[in-house]
């Protein structure tokens, strides 16, 4: 087995979409944006995972953190290490931008999500989390 991460390319697109739909009910389009950072996972040169990092100002502390997003590996290759390289890789352009920190949500019924973010040194944070939907 041949497992790489690399930058998303636009030819991922429709890949992505299929890992998306299975695991959010969702789909993307390609853009391209410098706060926004796709990640692939690729299993024998085929899309096996996506991740998408955002870069997030803090005014106060004058840096940035990254926000991890829709981390999903297609059902095809769980359990072979897919998700941990993709966020080891996050890991290192968190710290090539000099990132304070890493951040992600995740619901509470992804337990298998949860034991992956705990390996990967992921801490649980003491808080909830709000949102107020705007229609």
């Amino acid at each position: 087995m041949n497992l790489e991460v690399r930058d998303y390319m636009d030819s991922d697109l429709n890949a992505v979409n299929e890992i998306l739909m299975e695991a959010f009910s969702s789909e993307k389009e390609n853009f391209s944006d410098t706060v926004f950072r796709e990640i692939v996972a690729t299993v024998d040169q085929k899309v096996a995972g996506y991740l998408l990092l955002t870069d997030v100002y803090n005014p106060i502390k004058k840096k940035i953190y990254c926000l991890v997003d829709y981390v999903c590996v297609s059902s095809k290759y769980r359990g072979m290490g897919v998700g941990r390289k993709m966020l080891e890789y996050a890991d290192s352009i968190a710290k090539e931008k000099n990132a304070l920190y890493l951040q992600l949500t995740c619901s509470r019924f992804r337990v298998a999500a949860h034991k992956l973010y705990e390996k990967c040194g992921y801490v649980m944070r003491d808080s909830d989390i709000y949102r107020k939907e705007i229609l």
